[in-house]
């Protein structure tokens, strides 16, 4: 997630560098062949290119705001991951921070590692690379390489072990099922074996058993978000017409920035402003797809993600405090202005 105030104009123009290269490099090409050819019976009448242009503004706008609801939606969802988790350590703590090591059963600090073992599972979960998000491209695959996320560093095993028994982390890893969902069953399984040993009552059970729901709840949420990508249907509509528009565009103001020069009979170099004109043009409309569906995956490790790494971190400082530890874990900080 980017924390500054806005991208600086470089950074965006470098980010569409490509996509800029390509359309100088079209609009060259079409103006070098008409001028040179004469043909001006291939210039694209200008209504052709309203309606192609409108029809692509909108069906880009319909898209943008839906990749924006996914964005905001998955904020959301990480958002209610600290409140969730916290209101689920403080059940805990009410039940069993007065029972002592006499009392058979799972202790304060198993349930509040396995809780952090989950949080775990699922930030790598959703930092896993699917065929269809961006991170592949190469201005992304650059920006991953300078900026990379704390999970493409590192390996869930290795990461469990902090907060499971070997065992159990060899049972998370060879799991056939969601990871994550046999983390939870663990915490179904361990507070319902409280109750049958009288260790809580059952108002109590039903309390931290609600906790879970809403874990699974949230799980299932994000796990939407990151499976299912946006309709792909209106993502490759949108880019059909993006490329014809784009291709159109040089033939459609040729004629306009003939007749600029035409009064003071310097036409045959006022064509040539074809190429600033239309490089313009499309790279608005190539930077405003570019941005929708750069968007529309909320957690592939791009600069715009949902930061659920740094979401994660201080739910655990905050949980291993909850529980006196002394911790040498920081906040996650924020690398030119971009928070994982």
């Amino acid at each position: 997630m980017h924390l500054g105030k806005k991208y600086k104009f470089t950074e965006f123009v470098g980010w569409t560098g490509r996509e800029a290269l390509y359309l100088i490099g079209w609009s060259l090409f079409v103006t070098l062949f008409l001028h040179v050819s004469q043909w001006n019976f291939l210039t694209m009448p200008a209504p052709v290119l309203a309606i192609i242009g409108s029809a692509l503004a909108i069906i880009i706008g319909f898209k943008n705001a839906q990749c924006y609801s996914r964005f905001n939606e998955a904020l959301g969802l990480a958002g209610q991951l600290n409140s969730n988790s916290f209101i689920f350590a403080n059940r805990l703590t009410s039940a069993l921070g007065n029972l002592d090591a006499a009392h058979p059963g799972p202790d304060l600090k198993e349930l509040y590692y396995r809780h952090l073992a989950w949080l775990t599972a699922l930030r790598f979960f959703l930092r896993g690379r699917k065929s269809w998000e961006n991170m592949s491209e190469r201005g992304n695959a650059r920006f991953l390489a300078a900026f990379p996320t704390p999970e493409s560093g590192a390996a869930l095993e290795d990461e469990l072990k902090t907060y499971l028994s070997d065992t159990d982390v060899q049972k998370v890893m060879t799991y056939n099922g969601e990871k994550l969902s046999l983390i939870l069953r663990w915490q179904y399984e361990s507070i319902n074996d409280l109750y049958n040993k009288n260790l809580i009552n059952e108002f109590v059970l039903m309390g931290l058993s609600s906790a879970l729901d809403d874990m699974v709840r949230l799980q299932g949420g994000l796990m939407r978000l990151k499976n299912y990508p946006y309709a792909r249907n209106y993502y490759s509509i949108a880019v059909f017409l993006l490329v014809i528009f784009v291709a159109i565009v040089p033939f459609g103001l040729f004629t306009y920035a003939q007749e600029l020069g035409e009064t003071a009979a310097i036409g045959h170099w006022a064509v040539w402003l074809n190429v600033p004109f239309s490089v313009v043009v499309g790279w608005v409309f190539v930077s405003l797809e570019k941005v929708g569906e750069n968007s529309s995956n909320p957690f592939e490790g791009g600069a715009n993600d949902d930061p659920i790494s740094s979401i994660a971190r201080r739910i655990e400082i905050e949980m291993r405090n909850m529980l006196g530890e002394k911790t040498e874990l920081k906040p996650i900080e924020a690398r030119g202005n971009i928070l994982f």
